[in-house]
């Protein structure tokens, strides 16, 4: 069989956002959907994620200006800007599948059909998730070549999501500080924590030796790295869907998977676990519902110290029953100038 060859344009670890920075420049540039608004020299802007749940739910109310207030510390923050779904939005959709042919088949047909049905609002971009982030296809709007780059992905050899993981929530978080429009991350995997270049499984040191430590805690060396991209990434306010469709169930992956929703829950996104190769179509059906559904919130904050803070959401609402409000509660307040 004759091997396949695509065009990636590969992205560093260090500063990933720069090559995918000049790709979007032409579309982030057009004059209706970029208005950069300024901050006060004594504020800092932020701007994060936003999904309004009932039941569960994502729904899509049209928001009011006084329908929401952002609290820091108990102190009121000023909102400048709340963007609503159906507003222009960069889609990325990044990819570790190197598993079953079996599992990989059926998420590459649900993520087409999921495409397909995107509004004319959706720039879609493909990205391989490795050792080192790869740009599959440039965001897009044309579906005929977006399914034909993801019927002739290839992936193969080791998991890569946790080497990638901070450098994509890096780009596509320095994107949605530098445009207007939303930017939305979708990560589709099959990774097996056993696949790793990494062992992360801890063997045994001595098998014999009941004080080994590594006996008791086989999966202390998996929770340190999971918690280090925990603090590494809380920088990084962006929506990221996580989409395991392939989740093991012995001990070790059930903390690997706890630890990327713990991840995705940090940035104000959520993990989506297929239970069965036939639940793959329902789990990126329920992740595409929330990529479609999410507010982005722009607020100001007064300049303070360098650290994490946390804020607060409330919504103000007669829809009944009350809504959930679901949004990154720790914020990381950069160094001051």
């Amino acid at each position: 069989m004759k091997k396949q060859h695509h065009t990636t344009h590969y992205l560093p670890c260090f500063a990933p956002w720069l090559t995918t920075l000049a790709f979007c420049c032409q579309f982030l540039m057009v004059p209706e959907i970029w208005a950069a608004l300024p901050p006060s020299p004594k504020t800092i802007r932020f701007r994060v994620p936003l999904w309004i749940l009932q039941n569960g739910i994502p729904i899509t109310p049209p928001l009011l200006q006084e329908d929401l207030a952002f609290f820091a510390d108990s102190a009121p923050l000023k909102i400048i800007r709340q963007t609503e779904p159906g507003s222009p939005t960069l889609l990325f959709l990044a990819f570790d599948l190197v598993g079953d042919l079996t599992t990989i088949t059926p998420a590459k047909q649900a993520i087409i059909n999921q495409v397909q049905e995107l509004g004319p609002e959706y720039w879609v971009g493909l990205i391989l998730a490795q050792e080192t982030l790869s740009v599959l296809q440039e965001p897009t709007r044309n579906k005929k070549l977006l399914q034909e780059k993801i019927e002739g992905t290839r992936q193969i050899g080791k998991a890569g999501l946790l080497e990638s993981i901070k450098a994509l929530a890096d780009f596509s978080s320095s994107l949605m500080h530098r445009s207007e429009v939303r930017i939305g991350v979708i990560l589709v995997t099959d990774s097996d924590v056993g696949n790793y270049r990494f062992d992360y499984l801890n063997s045994s040191i001595n098998q014999s030796d009941r004080r080994d430590l590594s006996r008791r805690f086989p999966d202390r060396a998996l929770q340190e790295e999971l918690l280090r991209i925990s603090n590494a990434i809380v920088a990084f306010p962006v929506p990221l869907l996580v989409v395991h469709v392939d989740p093991r169930k012995d001990r070790m992956n059930r903390t690997y998977q706890e630890g990327l929703g713990q991840v995705a829950n940090i940035m104000g996104g959520r993990l989506f676990l297929s239970k069965s190769p036939g639940d793959i179509t329902r789990t990126l059906q329920e992740a595409f519902d929330w990529a479609t559904s999410f507010y982005v919130i722009d607020f100001e904050v007064p300049k303070r110290s360098r650290g994490l803070f946390k804020i607060e959401a409330r919504f103000h609402s007669s829809l009944s029953p009350a809504p959930y409000l679901n949004y990154p509660v720790q914020i990381f307040f950069p160094a001051k100038d």
